[in-house]
């Protein structure tokens, strides 16, 4: 974990209320996994005093990139920001994805921003030389929320997409595609990865489940710190095979990848 000021290079607005950040910090972009996160202060003064957790998208060597979606006060000034200014991030933060240990089709299912740590991902994959098939299942509000969906169909995944209100692909919920989707695979996924909003995640792990597929689920939280102090951003999970009680795990210091197994999906 380091603690670095960084230039931004670019700052762009992709769709209403969504924008791409790039900035420039080598010595972390040379640490960080798919799946972790940074912790980013948006101002170099102390209001607002809390800095704000984002997951890595992509990076292109040293530049590290943010896809965000600008919902207060921080990301508005994150918004605002211009190549040549100056960001102070943490990280990199978390337990990311665990790569497959072999080949077979992997699914990616996204709800929304939860696009995000997906494309790093994916990247990460066929460099491992993961052969696939690979597909994605990406469900948004409307059309002009699907973004990354051409980089991804440039990797080679095969691209599903559903939208709330019919804008784009089926109408509905991604969650309501997911069980069809794998009912017609003739070779169902050898793991699922997920991310997206707590109500989707929870339906893709009793899917994933049911079908008896390991799946790993980027959560999202409110943190504070996101180092494992605060303890605002708590999931309920499962005791590990040598207790019996239930514990508490901290989304940033243990997570924020869990497995479908681990989480206490009816606390959440």
């Amino acid at each position: 974990m380091l603690l670095k000021n960084a230039p931004v290079l670019f700052n762009e607005q992709v769709a209403a209320n969504l924008y791409h950040v790039g900035f420039e910090c080598p010595d972390i972009a040379r640490r960080v996994q798919p799946g972790q996160f940074l912790m980013i202060r948006v101002a170099r003064e102390f209001d607002p005093l809390l800095r704000r957790p984002f997951a890595v998208h992509r990076l292109e060597s040293a530049c590290i990139e943010i896809l965000y979606r600008v919902v207060g006060r921080g990301t508005s000034i994150l918004a605002g920001l211009t190549p040549g200014d100056s960001i102070n991030i943490l990280g990199p933060l978390g337990r990311g994805f665990r790569l497959p240990s072999g080949g077979g089709p992997i699914l990616l299912v996204a709800g929304g921003i939860g696009i995000a740590p997906l494309p790093f991902l994916a990247e990460i994959l066929l460099a491992a030389g993961n052969t696939g098939p690979h597909y994605l299942l990406f469900g948004a509000g409307k059309a002009e929320e699907l973004v990354c969906v051409d980089h991804l169909e440039d990797l080679g995944f095969v691209t599903t997409v559903v939208t709330e209100d019919g804008s784009s692909g089926e109408k509905g919920l991604v969650t309501d595609h997911l069980e069809r989707w794998l009912d017609g695979q003739q070779q169902l996924p050898v793991l699922i990865y997920s991310c997206g909003p707590y109500a989707m995640q929870r339906k893709v792990a009793h899917c994933a489940l049911r079908f008896g597929i390991p799946c790993q689920l980027s959560m999202e939280a409110l943190m504070a710190c996101g180092v494992g102090a605060c303890l605002g951003c708590s999931l309920r999970c499962k005791p590990p095979a040598s207790e019996t009680e239930p514990y508490y795990a901290n989304v940033c210091q243990h997570g924020p990848v869990f497995t479908a197994e681990e989480i206490i999906w009816e606390q959440c």
